[in-house]
């Protein structure tokens, strides 16, 4: 008679542990599924060109802050030197209005690039910071375009 009691004891904290498993998993489910749920705002992702032009623009911040006149211009002609084509390229995928805004933005960012370039050849540091300032806001103004 012992041994049935304590069979039956063992057995029945079989019986509450399993129903305290399913308990925990009928709450997890439902929290994940209460998580799942809820509003997730995507983050914008900007294009693989304007990423890339973005760390062309800080690798030039930083030529302008050590005063690298010569660096400068080779960057401009090199690393940047399709950047306008790039843009433009960009612009074709998009819809009209949204075309339209790039394109403008990419000749703005052409100007403001040959500004820098005329500045740097002519060793004049404010106007390269005001040269590469506009480069700067020029690159916001696209960023903002896409989010």
């Amino acid at each position: 008679m012992a041994k049935k009691s304590s069979l039956l004891q063992a057995c029945g904290r079989c019986v509450m542990i399993c129903r305290w498993r399913s308990v925990l998993l009928v709450a997890i489910l439902t929290l994940g599924l209460w998580l799942g749920s809820l509003p997730v705002q995507a983050a914008a992702v900007l294009p693989r060109e304007l990423q890339q032009l973005e760390q062309q623009v800080e690798r030039l911040q930083s030529l302008v802050e050590a005063e690298d006149w010569l660096e400068i211009r080779s960057y401009i002609h090199g690393p940047m030197g399709l950047t306008r084509k790039t843009l433009t390229g960009l612009a074709a995928t998009l819809p009209d209005k949204q075309k339209r805004e790039v394109l403008r933005l990419a000749k703005e960012m052409g100007r403001s690039l040959e500004q820098l370039d005329f500045a740097a050849k002519a060793y004049d540091q404010p106007e390269v910071e005001a040269a590469q300032a506009k480069v700067k806001k020029t690159l916001q103004e696209l960023e903002a375009a896409f989010s």
